[in-house]
């Protein structure tokens, strides 16, 4: 269950990662702010080994 304070943050995100992600796309945004939006949906361990998390090691 979200607390209030949390719905508005997890409507933002759903629609970054659904039309915002598709917009960006479509306007040929550049490939880091895309990834940027694209992480916000990825959630636990697989976010923080993304390649395209900032400070990523290698």
């Amino acid at each position: 269950m979200t607390s209030a304070s949390e719905r508005p943050l997890a409507g933002l995100v759903a629609r970054l990662l659904g039309h915002g992600a598709a917009r960006l796309r479509e306007s040929r945004a550049p490939a880091d702010l895309q990834h940027r939006i694209r992480l916000l949906g990825v959630t636990s361990k697989a976010r923080w080994t993304d390649p395209h998390w900032p400070g990523h090691r290698y």
